[in-house]
């Protein structure tokens, strides 16, 4: 797998505030259907190709603290972060965890402090036309600094998109930050609204990923033939598990195919959180040069 870099991964750790901290309201009726595993997916956010990955929006969908988003240094509110659910969501809840969690770095290191300022005010919007929407406001609320915040809708709210629109933080200006967003609910099918089909070759900044689908079985090359990846598909959802001979590692990775995207995260055995896995559809199978990755996508019968 790529390596996994150590600078500032501490940005990414967040700190919160609100009016019902999660510790002391009852826990909300329903899943996280925001969660990657329940087919999940944040949008990249302007700016976010320039900064380190710990800082990605995708984070907010690990389910934890140790990774989350945070926004660029001079950018002006408000912050708009979009995402998507794998089908209609019944909406009944929101928590927003702006805690900030150490973490041990692969090098040894360790991140002491969060950067940025934890969200504040905030309004989560939800549509079901489409990612443009219209939307409408689903809840207005204001997040607790260091702290997990949940907010009950004021009515059950049908939606699929979703947008954060993040009005303030708690210094007031520079950078924000907020380390895991839930919203829970119940969702119509879980993993639905998947591609037909994910095969393709993937861009991503560490090498391509080759991916073959066939029925619910995936196999797939990554690096130009560093790894190998195998695994099954559930509705757009994927678990796989992935093999570096050259590395001597093996890992897993769980990944969701919409938009002509893949969004997601992979793990080593020991891994508490994943590190985000992003790509973008750039070739069919039958139009790539797959080189040292055609036999893991076509092995011999």
């Amino acid at each position: 797998m790529r390596h996994w870099k150590a600078a500032t991964a501490g940005a990414l750790l967040l700190a919160g505030c609100s009016n019902a901290p999660v510790d002391k309201a009852p826990a909300p009726e329903g899943d996280n259907i925001l969660h990657i595993s329940w087919g999940g997916i944040a949008e990249a956010d302007e700016g976010e190709a320039k900064r380190h990955w710990s800082t990605w929006a995708i984070n907010l969908v690990d389910g934890g603290p140790a990774y989350g988003w945070m926004s660029e240094m001079d950018a002006a509110f408000p912050h708009t972060l979009k995402f998507e659910l794998a089908g209609t969501g019944k909406v009944r809840a929101v928590a927003l965890d702006n805690r900030f969690e150490p973490v041990v770095r692969e090098d040894g290191s360790m991140s002491q402090t969060a950067e940025g300022s934890p969200v504040r005010r905030f309004a989560l919007l939800g549509s079901t036309a489409g990612p443009d929407g219209p939307f409408e406001t689903l809840v207005i609320g204001e997040a607790r600094a260091d702290a997990q915040t949940l907010i009950t809708l004021p009515k059950e709210t049908a939606a699929r998109w979703l947008q954060l629109r993040i009005d303030s933080n708690w210094k007031g200006s520079g950078a924000t930050r907020l380390s895991d967003l839930a919203v829970y609910g119940e969702l119509d099918q879980r993993g639905a609204a998947g591609e037909a089909d994910v095969s393709g070759v993937y861009a991503h900044e560490y090498g391509p990923i080759a991916l073959r689908q066939s029925g619910q079985d995936i196999l797939g090359c990554y690096n130009n033939g560093l790894g190998t990846l195998r695994g099954t598909a559930f509705g757009r959802i994927m678990r796989l598990a992935w093999f570096s001979k050259e590395e001597g590692s093996i890992g897993s990775a769980t990944l969701v195919a919409a938009n002509g995207k893949l969004y997601g995260f992979w793990y080593r055995p020991e891994d508490k959180m994943g590190s985000p896995w992003n790509a973008v559809k750039e070739q069919t199978l039958d139009s790539a040069d797959l080189g040292a990755c055609r036999a893991a996508l076509y092995p011999p019968a």
